[in-house]
């Protein structure tokens, strides 16, 4: 009788250290709250939402996370800062997306982006992930497509708004 093969299932890590000060950490559900504000950033809003004049209130950042944790791995983007984790955004590993925001515009420009990027790919990698899509990003988001296309995504379509990319897990 032919032995089945074991299925091995890697349960999502409640911490990344992506170097020092800077992680990925799980939330629990009673702390998706903390995104709050960032949602409240009308800037943060139109770069990843497209909308502009409009925020999240916890009802929306709630049915969000509900809806990305059940689909990818979904953390908050923290930094060591005055002796204590503060975290500025989030992210969620998933191959069919993979929505990054800095919620505190403190954090912009400072690469945190693209270590979190690249330390996801990783990642993607020991799950056994092919590819990553990222299905939409606007045009006049210029951070996040060079921040995309920094960390070897390619786009593979394009219309009047916004570009598709994709990258290939090796």
């Amino acid at each position: 009788m032919r032995k089945k093969k074991e299925i091995t299932v890697k349960r999502q890590p409640e911490l990344i250290e992506i170097k020092p000060g800077l992680r990925l950490r799980t939330p629990k559900k009673e702390e998706w709250r903390l995104a709050h504000p960032w949602y409240q950033n009308e800037k943060v809003m139109y770069l990843s939402e497209g909308v502009k004049n409009k925020t999240y209130n916890l009802s929306q950042i709630y049915n969000m996370y509900e809806y990305l944790s059940t689909r990818g791995e979904l953390y908050f983007i923290e930094v060591f800062e005055h002796n204590r984790w503060l975290a500025i955004g989030d992210v969620t590993l998933w191959e069919e997306n993979l929505p990054i925001a800095i919620g505190v515009e403190a954090y912009w420009g400072q690469g945190i982006g693209k270590a979190v990027i690249n330390c996801l790919l990783k990642r993607a990698k020991e799950l056994g992930m092919t590819k990553i899509s990222v299905p939409a990003i606007y045009h006049y988001n210029k951070a996040s497509l060079r921040l995309f296309e920094s960390c070897g995504f390619k786009k593979i379509s394009e219309n009047e708004t916004e570009k598709s990319y994709e990258k290939m897990i090796k």
